[in-house]
């Protein structure tokens, strides 16, 4: 296994030999095993969308194999990466803290990086203060919820998306979307997105005949809406009031007693998801959804993701249809996010939420992970940290820890690209 190297505030180019695993296929429904498994493992020429496997009973580097660990430019954006033959990361550039810019080397990692994103940690805000529109990256469409520090992730603050008194126990529906002026509505049209977020119950799980530790016995929760114009509930009844709003997905609605769904009011999937959900503590949930736009009521591509202390990680692979052709009058496609869209009002709930990460369009699946486990499916804390350039063999972000910067773990960075492929872990020295 590699071993950290004390940095201190010098820069370091860390070489490493690894190769991008191919665990999560669009097309393939099963499990994967061992998805982004660090190992000694032999390379190959063939590019990230034909790669194979890594095979999971190979060993790690020895600590004499470990890469050493020297000065580099001090400007990074000006320093070329090392030429290297084989796919995966096999150098970083940078300083690896908070905040710093750091460069990521290799090869394979695709030329399509996210192109439209959005960031909150909820730090820029006041607690007791509503939520205001300056996002971290970004802002908010129509900021709705309340700054709270009762049981923050990320750093102090969190957002209050539903409380049996402030609220009333409804969601506060926060609404993120991308400003177009040529875009119906005035918002950005999108088929593919990647969406990130953590929440927590401080109270009972939402609806009736709840508690802590207790789901529901009815439908009672649409923490991220995605629809097409305001109203995703009811396609008939926008077009009544004069604008037919178009498709909708929720992920995932609790339907009842621990049931999950991944589907809308005008979508029509079959997305059912297992046992994933631990009361009391921090759920850090993603899912990744793009339509085929030569076939939008065909097969989509859908992968959603969970991670919570102590479990490890959930994985669900979706490949079936999503949307209605009975519905073929509406544009297959999404404008906006809500969030803590929709909560029913029972019980004594108390729900937050924080370190949300969007990316819509074109590229949106791929990201910079940190994650505390050398395989990621066994990560009980991931963050993704700003992409500020991306190319097959270069990656440029501002390095993000968050509530990872203090944790006496081992942390390691793994590249997704645009095809939702994660590549092996690497040690993040610090």
């Amino acid at each position: 296994m590699l071993q950290p190297h004390s940095l201190s505030s010098l820069m370091f180019a860390t070489l490493i030999a690894c190769a991008i695993a191919c665990n999560e296929p669009s097309t393939d429904v099963d499990q994967p095993s061992d998805a982004g498994t660090t190992g000694d493992i032999a390379l190959s020429d063939t590019s990230s969308s034909d790669a194979d496997p890594l095979d999971p009973d190979t060993e790690g580097p020895t600590d004499a194999e470990a890469p050493d660990v020297h000065d580099a430019s001090p400007d990074i954006h000006d320093t070329e990466c090392p030429v290297t033959a084989t796919d995966g990361i096999s150098a970083l550039l940078g300083v690896a803290e908070e905040g710093h810019p750091l460069v990521i080397c290799g090869r394979g990692f695709g030329d399509l990086g996210p192109t439209t994103y959005f960031l909150d940690d909820f730090e820029s805000g006041q607690v007791g203060a509503p939520l205001g529109a300056d996002a971290t990256r970004g802002a908010w469409l129509d900021p709705r919820g309340t700054y709270v520090d009762d049981a923050a992730l990320s750093g102090t603050n969190a957002l209050l998306v539903a409380d049996s008194v402030e609220t009333e126990g409804r969601g506060v529906g926060a609404v993120l979307g991308f400003p177009d002026e040529q875009g119906d509505f005035g918002l950005t049209h999108f088929d593919e997105f990647f969406v990130h977020w953590s929440m927590r119950d401080l109270g009972d799980f939402p609806g009736n005949d709840s508690s802590p530790t207790a789901f529901s016995s009815d439908s009672s929760a649409k923490d991220v809406w995605v629809m097409y114009g305001s109203r995703g509930d009811n396609y008939d009844y926008s077009c009544s009031q004069g604008s037919c709003n178009g498709n909708d997905i929720v992920l995932a609605t609790h339907t009842g007693r621990g049931s999950f769904k991944i589907d809308g009011n005008t979508t029509n999937t079959s997305w059912w998801l297992g046992d994933y959900w631990a009361f009391q503590q921090w759920n850090t949930l993603s899912t990744y959804l793009k339509i085929n736009a030569d076939d939008p009521y065909g097969a989509v591509t859908g992968v959603f993701e969970h991670l919570t202390q102590g479990q490890g990680v959930y994985r669900d692979t979706y490949n079936e249809g999503v949307l209605r052709e009975d519905l073929t009058e509406i544009p297959p496609l999404w404008d906006r996010l809500k969030f803590g869209a929709w909560y029913r009002g029972a019980g004594d709930v108390r729900r937050v939420m924080d370190d949300i990460y969007v990316a819509v369009g074109p590229g949106a699946a791929a990201r910079v992970e940190v994650a505390n486990a050398a395989n990621f499916d066994e990560a009980t804390r991931v963050v993704i940290s700003p992409v500020a350039s991306w190319s097959d063999g270069r990656i440029e972000v501002d390095l993000r820890l968050a509530d990872l910067s203090s944790s006496d773990s081992d942390l390691y960075l793994f590249v997704v690209d645009a095809e939702h492929r994660r590549s092996a872990g690497v040690l993040l020295p610090r």
